[in-house]
């Protein structure tokens, strides 16, 4: 399995011009063209250093991950290898730099007023790596103006760019109004976690019985338990094992989202519980 680290490293992206782009580091064999950084060199006598960042010209072992860097090559190492086991690929993330400010590109099409990153280009119009703010948008929308006798940007040739300090901030106040919330129902209102617990189990529960008088329960997981009950005895005639406890957690998803749906309950998991 692959291992990613969190270790981060904004390096320039040719690809985009040289526009900044944060990298990640994952734990696998790399490929000709990937960034690779050093993170155990092996020989002390090698012209490179941990932290030092080369770009994959070529493999040398392919099945062992050993590549070879023009970067890398010095009087004792002349063809630039770099064994496995010194290094870790740097994968690039969708968070570039612009100036002083961090922004997640997006594929999608542009509004008026949002900033672009031009990432191709087409009839030489465009330079790679452009930041433009869009004035107009037509042809559904799928063509972005990008100024008076500047050009047009295409959909295809351009990501959309979003202030994450902008993201961070919204999210920050949804965070404070649920906390707000919270205070509220449990200290004006009165109502504890175990009460809430209550009000939903009872709701669950003449939800179920709605459902079973009205006898669609039989109708809610049909084909789902048809098919697995083909499935089951698929073995020569046998009853496939686990298969009454998957037929169980069918009918109980089934039902549960039909629950879920109808009380318009959305629960989020908090990061940290059990």
């Amino acid at each position: 399995m692959t291992k990613s680290n969190v270790n981060i490293h904004v390096l320039a992206d040719e690809t985009l011009g040289g526009i900044k782009r944060e990298y990640v580091e994952v734990d696998r064999k790399a490929e000709v063209g990937e960034k690779i950084v050093i993170v155990e060199k092996a020989d002390c006598e090698e012209g490179y250093k941990n932290g030092d960042v080369f770009t994959v010209d070529r493999e040398y072992r392919p099945a062992d991950g050993d590549v070879e860097s023009d970067g890398a090559s010095s009087d004792t190492n002349y063809s630039g290898l770099i064994y496995r086991e010194e290094y870790r690929v740097l994968e690039p993330t969708d968070i570039v730099h612009i100036g002083t400010q961090r922004f997640e590109m997006i594929e999608r099409n542009a509004n008026v007023g949002e900033k672009i990153l031009t990432t191709q280009t087409q009839f030489g119009r465009l330079p790679v790596g452009k930041v433009l703010t869009v004035t107009d948008v037509f042809d559904d929308n799928s063509i972005a103006e990008v100024g008076v006798g500047i050009g047009i940007v295409e959909h295809t040739d351009y990501r959309v760019l979003i202030p994450l300090d902008k993201r961070e901030k919204t999210f920050g106040n949804k965070n404070r109004r649920y906390k707000e919330i919270k205070n509220y129902i449990h200290n004006e209102l009165g109502i504890t976690r175990k009460d809430i617990q209550e009000m939903i189990s009872v709701a669950v529960s003449n939800e179920v019985q709605k459902i079973s008088e009205s006898g669609k329960l039989d109708s809610i997981a049909g084909e789902k338990i048809e098919s697995l009950i083909d499935e089951g005895f698929s073995d020569g005639g046998r009853l496939l094992y686990g298969f009454k406890e998957r037929v169980s957690q069918t009918v109980s998803d089934e039902v549960g989202k039909r629950i879920a749906n109808v009380l318009n309950i959305n629960v989020e998991l908090k990061e940290g519980r059990n």
